[in-house]
């Protein structure tokens, strides 16, 4: 790991002097190391416990891949430092096959007209027959 050093080391060679016709001695720098370089890399984790002891600065987020189950975590912290609740993903292969039978499913989903009609004839309830109603008198009592 580089350390970023604030003092950078001269290098001189030796002159010498014999008079004011010398040369000046000529220094050397060594070049400070670029820090806005990031490297993306994978960072891997054990589990939901690793992931939630992962540091991260002030308004970033980080993609942690756990190494014993088949999700990922996005850990994320606010511009004061306050982290985020952690995401937690599932990922899955998806393959060729399983793409086929969806598309192959949701051709079959449509129906024709007449498929529909003798559907609903199917459904409909039969209706019954109407019997005829007798009427009831009223008798009226005097008393």
């Amino acid at each position: 790991m580089a350390y970023n050093n604030y003092f950078p080391q001269t290098y001189t060679s030796p002159t010498y002097s014999y008079g004011a016709t010398a040369a000046p001695a000529q220094t050397w720098t060594t070049p400070a190391p670029s820090t806005s370089q990031q490297v993306n890399a994978i960072n891997w984790v054990q589990g939901e416990a690793g992931a939630k002891s992962v540091p991260v600065a002030p308004g970033q987020k980080v993609l942690l891949m756990d190494s014993e189950t088949n999700v990922f975590y996005v850990k994320s912290s606010d511009v004061s430092g306050m982290p985020l609740p952690l995401r937690i993903f599932e990922y899955k292969e998806v393959s060729k096959v399983a793409n086929e039978e969806a598309t192959a499913s949701a051709q079959n989903t449509y129906v024709t007209h007449e498929e529909l009609e003798r559907i609903l004839a199917d459904l409909k309830p039969k209706e019954e027959p109407k019997e005829e109603k007798k009427e009831v008198k009223k008798h009226e009592f005097l008393i």
